[in-house]
């Protein structure tokens, strides 16, 4: 089973030297499990012909990578909090954000713990201190890191977001599994990933082609 120590080295590795994380010996297991999904977005963007960077939300550029580490507004500044620009070949740039509030097709709030957000969008809520809407977000990640298998109830709980958020390139990333769960969701076919129980695991590789994929779909209907 991975630890937090053991996914604080994994995002590193991704992410590169010249960055500097926030996280500690002491940052909970759950947490850091969110930079490291965050850190296989960015590494699928790469691979999908990204140039990928890191600004805070003064929007000046950052080395120094402080992520939400609990639901935040993208318009907050308690903190200089970082996210990812991702800037795909002749396509508006995005940002990947951890922990941020999204306005769901009922105009109920939701928290997105991984939103890949189109950045007018992201800039305009930041200015007018509104939340991003649902229909601005490329791709939104549910991350779960438990000891024990996936309960049947965290399952329905994600279903129920991916309906507000619009289930195309929504997912449910655990490092446990389970086959119940597995199975109710993809009958309502909505997305997930289980059972990252390692970096180099095969679902590891399966999470980061899924997001590829939505890059390159991207990227695609843009094209003239």
């Amino acid at each position: 089973m991975m630890t937090a120590s053991t996914l604080v080295g994994q995002i590193s590795a991704i992410l590169g030297p010249a960055y500097a994380l926030n996280y500690s010996a002491a940052s909970a297991a759950n947490d850091v499990f969110e930079g490291y999904t965050l850190a296989i977005v960015v590494r699928a963007a790469r691979a999908a012909g990204a140039n990928v960077a890191f600004e805070a939300n003064d929007g000046n550029a950052a080395t120094n990578l402080i992520f939400r580490t609990s639901p935040g507004d993208i318009f907050s500044s308690k903190k200089k909090y970082t996210h990812a620009v991702v800037a795909l070949p002749n396509c508006l740039p995005l940002e990947a954000h951890i922990g941020v509030k999204v306005s769901g097709r009922s105009g109920v709030l939701h928290e997105c713990d991984i939103a890949v957000v189109d950045q007018h969008e992201a800039r305009v809520c930041r200015k007018e201190k509104v939340h991003p809407r649902a229909s601005k977000v490329l791709i939104a990640a549910e991350c779960k890191f438990y000891a024990s298998t996936l309960q049947l109830g965290l399952a329905r709980g994600y279903l129920g977001l991916a309906e507000e958020l619009g289930k195309q390139d929504r997912l449910l990333v655990t490092n446990t599994t389970s086959d119940s769960a597995a199975r109710m969701i993809a009958y309502h076919r909505a997305g997930w990933e289980f059972d990252l129980s390692s970096p180099a695991s095969a679902q590891a590789v399966d999470l980061e082609a899924k997001f590829k994929e939505v890059f390159r779909n991207h990227v695609a209907k843009r094209k003239s």
